[in-house]
């Protein structure tokens, strides 16, 4: 018995000893770490990559070292010399934008450097996308390059649609749950905040001056401020479930979907230029070429294309649930998120399909950036957000709760 007692005493010592190894942080097995420095993203932004990992202390560690392979290179190359232990950012610029850089990070002992290393990769770039979830308390914003999360800013209730200034960058966020909308610079963290609404939906800003315009459902209204959270005109009403509003860049002038009375409008001001039927709109967009307008119809499966004049100049089929649309102005393209398809459609000014992509669960609303011509669309079901490129090619992130809408700032100013 007391041999047995010792053997089971030897083994228990061991088996600790053999946890406590694979805790090491530095221990390939470990299941955590792998060996490797933990939390390590490269964070692409315009001209830069800002890299960040978690610190890590151990007798023998000495610091980290970084490595880069830029554009055109073959091998990797240290970034600068080692870094000390309380280093956990590092930020690599000038940069080269929509150029891959491929990062490894290395621990360095007393003895050397480490064999495994932390990798990742980023591209810079200019644009800037904004993205909202379903009932969410946050304004997330991504990276240009569409592989992470850069940040997190709470204090909101429930997000139902967000939009962004072309003007300066500045992001509005409808709170309905909170009724309000909030106004957010990035340039300088300022919130200002429109209070004392009832169910703010949707928003648009203007490209000219920054002014914004929101549908609230609660009144029935869709109200215009300035900039500065001022009200700048009198509210347009009387409305039925104004749900959707575009902005025309050429002169401020809005197109208003109205849901519950079948209905679109163009108005200047607070006074309707036009009003047209159009079966359960769901969504408008404006072309700033052609000062054309296509209005989605969830609940009926059309498209409807309509002239600056509100003349009918064509009714499309072909689709499921066409929700989101977005026009890229520069090269001629609209953009159709069909969740229930589960695709995102192109199609060219005359009405002509250019193509598809599939595989796009639950695809809703979209966002195009002027600048490169993607679409960037958010995926509610599977939590991410995905960028659709001119020809088809498509980058996924995922991890977010179910993202409802995407606005994005395609920057250079």
């Amino acid at each position: 018995m007391r041999r047995l007692l010792a053997i089971l005493t030897a083994a228990a010592l061991l088996a600790g000893c053999s946890r406590r190894e694979r805790a090491n942080p530095f221990d390939p097995l470990n299941p955590s770490t792998r060996g490797r420095p933990a939390g390590f993203e490269a964070l692409a932004g315009d001209g830069q990559v800002l890299l960040h990992w978690q610190a890590v202390f151990g007798d023998a560690l000495s610091g980290y070292q970084l490595t880069r392979r830029g554009p055109g290179e073959t091998v990797f190359q240290p970034v600068g010399g080692v870094l000390g232990l309380s280093v956990t950012a590092f930020r690599d610029v000038p940069l080269a934008n929509d150029r891959d850089y491929n990062y490894k990070l290395y621990f360095v002992f007393q003895s050397g450097p480490g064999s495994r290393p932390a990798e990742d990769t980023a591209t810079p770039g200019s644009a800037v996308p904004w993205l909202i979830e379903s009932g969410g308390t946050d304004l997330v914003q991504g990276t240009p390059d569409d592989r992470h999360v850069v940040a997190r800013r709470g204090g909101f209730t429930s997000t139902a649609d967000v939009a962004v200034s072309t003007r300066d960058g500045a992001v509005w966020v409808a709170d309905e749950g909170a009724g309000r909308v909030a106004i957010y610079r990035p340039q300088d963290g300022v919130t200002t905040t429109i209070s004392r609404l009832s169910h703010p939906r949707a928003v648009a800003v203007d490209a000219f001056d920054g002014s914004g315009w929101v549908c609230d459902l609660g009144q029935n209204l869709v109200l215009h401020y300035r900039a500065n959270g001022d009200a700048a005109s009198l509210p347009i009403a009387p409305l039925v479930d104004p749900v959707d509003v575009a902005v025309d860049p050429q002169d401020g002038s809005v197109w208003v979907c109205e849901l519950g009375a079948d209905r679109v409008g163009r108005y200047e001001s607070t006074s309707a230029v036009w009003k047209r039927t159009v079966s359960q709109p769901a969504r408008v967009a404006v072309d700033s070429t052609t000062r054309e307008g296509w209005a989605t119809s969830y609940g009926t499966g059309t498209i409807t294309h309509l002239s600056f004049a509100g003349d009918l100049i064509g009714r499309l089929t072909g689709f499921r649930t066409p929700l989101g649309v977005a026009v890229d102005a520069r090269r001629g393209r609209i953009w159709i998120a069909d969740p229930g398809a589960g695709q995102v459609i192109a199609l060219r000014r005359d009405e002509s399909e250019e193509f598809r992509v599939t595989g796009l669960t639950d695809a809703g609303e979209l966002a195009v950036d002027a600048r490169t011509g993607d679409a960037w669309v958010v995926l509610a079901a599977s939590g991410q957000l995905v960028r659709v490129s001119p020809d088809g090619a498509i980058r996924r992130m995922g991890g977010l709760r179910n993202p409802i809408a995407v606005a994005v700032d395609a920057g250079g100013r």
